[in-house]
């Protein structure tokens, strides 16, 4: 009997530590949806959020093709970790989901796993509901003649093309005369072009200097990191046509789904790299060496392989055309 008192005050006392735990880091999660109101085949995010005052290793649902009876999934997970201003971290996880039925639709409670060093946390979502209609026509009024436009006064609006047309003629001919007349004089017509740097040579340049000045062994992690994700967003910028430079993380490999040049590896160990390139620059996390040797071969990686894949398919087109 004892030492079941013993037991159970021990049991009420860790309880209470992990608890404790919990409250101190001040976790807070949700879930939740675009709208409670779509029409049929429409599509829309289910969101699940969670804020850490510290960093947390969270694993959200894994959703495959449905999320309930009716409700299917049409792309996701797409995941994203970034630090906000208030020094928050936030954690999310979305899917598209869409429905082919009306009704009124349940997204059931889920478990969100909060895993720590000392003890793993299972939170459960609450239900979320929204609504699925479809439109609504009336047969009663039948069919109706096509009734022709009626003729109004022409506008500013209707007018600007045949202005824009005019004083672009004008424009021409004012600079057919100019380049007549600096042709006279033996000047150049146009200022010489300054040599541009390809962005792929460009990535490469930066990864190879990156890499001899040997930035994270001497401590300077940060700068390390900062370096390496800005050789990345400048050859997407310049080659792929993405404006990484202001994106997110999450933005980034939103936009590289898009991406056929980019296979689904380099888009998952780009994801890594750049979770650890964030853990380092907002929570101050130091990686091992062999991590920071696997980010630059990743950035190697990444660069040489849409490079190699983006210029198969410009030859591939230009085979094409040329065919044509």
């Amino acid at each position: 009997m004892k030492i079941k008192w013993i037991t159970g005050l021990l049991c009420l006392f860790f309880g209470f530590f992990w608890d404790g735990l919990l409250h101190a880091q001040q976790v807070e999660y949700s879930v939740s949806l675009d709208t409670t109101y779509m029409l049929i085949g429409d599509q829309q995010y289910l969101t699940f959020q969670v804020w850490s005052d510290d960093p947390v290793r969270v694993v959200f649902p894994e959703l495959k093709d449905t999320v309930t009876a009716g409700v299917e999934i049409v792309s996701g997970p797409e995941r994203d970790s970034l630090k906000e201003k208030d020094g928050k971290w936030l954690y999310r996880q979305r899917y598209v989901i869409t429905a082919f039925d009306t009704g009124v639709y349940v997204v059931p409670e889920l478990p969100v796993l909060l895993k720590e060093d000392n003890y793993d946390n299972v939170l459960r979502t609450e239900p979320v509901a929204f609504v699925v209609n479809t439109f609504r026509i009336d047969e009663s009024k039948g069919n109706h003649d096509i009734v022709m436009p009626y003729a109004t006064p022409w506008t500013f609006s209707e007018a600007l093309p045949y202005l824009i047309w005019g004083i672009g003629s004008l424009a021409l001919v004012a600079l057919g005369v100019w380049s007549v007349i600096r042709f006279r004089k033996k000047k150049p017509l146009f200022r010489r072009e300054e040599v541009r740097i390809p962005p792929y040579e460009l990535a490469i340049r930066s990864l190879e200097a990156l890499q001899a000045e040997k930035l994270w062994q001497v401590g300077k992690v940060k700068e390390y990191y900062t370096r390496l994700t800005d050789a990345i967003r400048q050859y997407m910028d310049g080659e792929l046509a993405i404006p990484a430079m202001e994106q997110t993380s999450w933005e980034i490999l939103h936009a590289l789904e898009k991406l056929p040049e980019a296979g689904e590896a380099d888009k998952a160990r780009l994801a890594d790299l750049l979770q650890a390139a964030d853990f380092v620059k907002f929570a101050k996390a130091t990686p091992l060496p062999d991590e920071n040797v696997r980010s630059l071969e990743t950035a190697y990686a990444f660069v040489r392989n849409t490079n190699h894949n983006l210029e198969e398919r410009r030859q591939a087109e230009n085979e094409t055309e040329h065919n044509v």
